[in-house]
């Protein structure tokens, strides 16, 4: 049932039923190599027929989407049809600029940086089993932890985030983008059309020298103008975030940074005293300004929630727990010590990936306070459609996940 839900979601999605066949049929003919394909379009219905030797499929669409069929074909339509949407069937080149009062500064001179939402959550989650075997190994020694000890290593989980988080602020500071403005230059090329794509790569990579905003533009009207690079679309659009944030409502003491990462992501970090959102480069090249708005708006939803706050508070409450069972509850009870601190920490892992879960659907509910729904839907499906197909293809669910099922979070976000 779930499944169905998804594609009735999906079909209100898709704006132009026709085009999306196209794509699908061309992808099946020119990289595919499936040569038995047909298709029947009118005002009722759009459908297309593919059989090969690894399968057949079916896709329809009026006012649902269904897909039937069996084999490796079925799945490849279904994963089209997500590829779809979440690129527009396009591929994209955006060359991203900070323009701050009068100097210029490109995205990639900016420091790379690893994914922050992983490196914190992994850094909470090794923080408890680091300190929960330090706790055991000082049982096992029968060295019981004095009070001074129990204090630092319930003080730890604490600190350690929160040092984390100033330090990666001051790492991350060059891509401060208040009082800045984002400039992005987009040339839209055919998913097939990979000659051009790749010569239009090649000469793009003489940009790194080019320092002047004017000398950019002069240098990409050149490349659209020229046959062997001409896109199919090509347009400049520039975000002054300040105003973004005054229309948004968006408190002033929330920092909005930009990094140097090759992947989909935002993260924010609400803590006392810091309270700041992270976008990473990738993300703005993925989405248009309303999308981009909408996932701003789910991390502010974070911080306005204190979900940062509440982890660490969970942190400190699961330390206190594993000290009274290592120290107290397991020598008294005479109690195997090794098999119920295994147990202990797999559910204080589950609790928290629950706790992270339910979070997400309330950021998800406090963005649709300020955005339209298709907005939100389609930022989480242009991020995650790689996962969305994983998810309804090979029903690949992960328990101990920060983030609920993308399939889950979209019936919420379109209901």
């Amino acid at each position: 049932m779930a499944a169905i839900r998804i594609y009735q979601i999906i079909r209100d999605l898709i704006k132009d039923p026709q085009s999306l066949i196209n794509y699908v049929e061309d992808y099946l003919l020119k990289i595919a190599g499936l040569l038995y394909v047909t298709r029947e379009i009118n005002s009722d219905i759009a459908r297309l027929m593919v059989y090969g030797d690894d399968g057949n499929a079916e896709l329809s669409i009026n006012h649902e989407v269904r897909i039937r069929g069996r084999g490796k074909v079925k799945d490849l339509v279904n994963a089209l049809i997500l590829r779809y949407l979440g690129t527009d069937g396009v591929r994209r080149i955006t060359i991203l600029l900070i323009k701050r009062k009068n100097r210029i500064y490109r995205v990639n001179d900016l420091p790379r940086a690893y994914s922050p939402p992983v490196g914190l959550i992994w850094l909470m989650l090794i923080s408890i089993m680091v300190l929960s075997i330090i706790i055991a190994v000082l049982r096992i020694v029968n060295a019981i932890p004095s009070l001074h000890l129990i204090i630092v290593l319930l003080l730890s989980p604490l600190l350690i985030p929160i040092i984390y988080s100033y330090i990666l602020r001051l790492k991350i500071r060059r891509g401060d983008l208040r009082n800045a403005q984002i400039i992005k230059f987009v040339l839209e090329y055919g998913d097939f059309d990979e000659k051009r794509f790749n010569e239009a790569l090649r000469l793009l990579s003489r940009i790194e020298n080019i320092k002047s905003l004017n000398e950019i533009r002069r240098f990409l009207m050149l490349l659209v103008s020229n046959s062997r690079t001409r896109p199919q679309n090509f347009y400049e659009e520039e975000i002054n975030v300040n105003d973004l944030i005054s229309r948004l409502g968006i408190r002033k003491n929330y920092g909005i940074y930009l990094v140097n990462v090759n992947q989909c992501n935002a993260a924010s970090i609400g803590l006392p005293g810091i309270n700041y959102i992270i976008l990473t480069s990738r993300l703005l090249s993925c989405l248009s300004t309303n999308e981009l708005i909408a996932v701003i708006m789910h991390e502010v939803g974070h911080i306005v929630h204190g979900d940062s706050a509440k982890a660490l508070f969970l942190i400190s409450l699961v330390q206190l727990v594993n000290i009274a069972l290592i120290t107290y509850i397991i020598p008294l009870m005479s109690l195997p010590a090794i098999p119920i601190i295994i147990v202990a920490i797999f559910f204080e892992i589950f609790g928290m990936a629950y706790i992270m879960k339910l979070s997400e659907y309330s950021a998800d509910k406090y963005a649709l306070k300020f955005v339209p729904k298709r907005d939100l839907a389609m930022a989480l499906i242009r991020v995650t459609w790689k996962e969305l197909h994983n998810e309804l293809v090979r029903r690949r669910f992960i328990i101990f996940a920060s983030h609920p099922p993308i399939s889950s979070r979209l019936a919420r976000i379109i209901r």
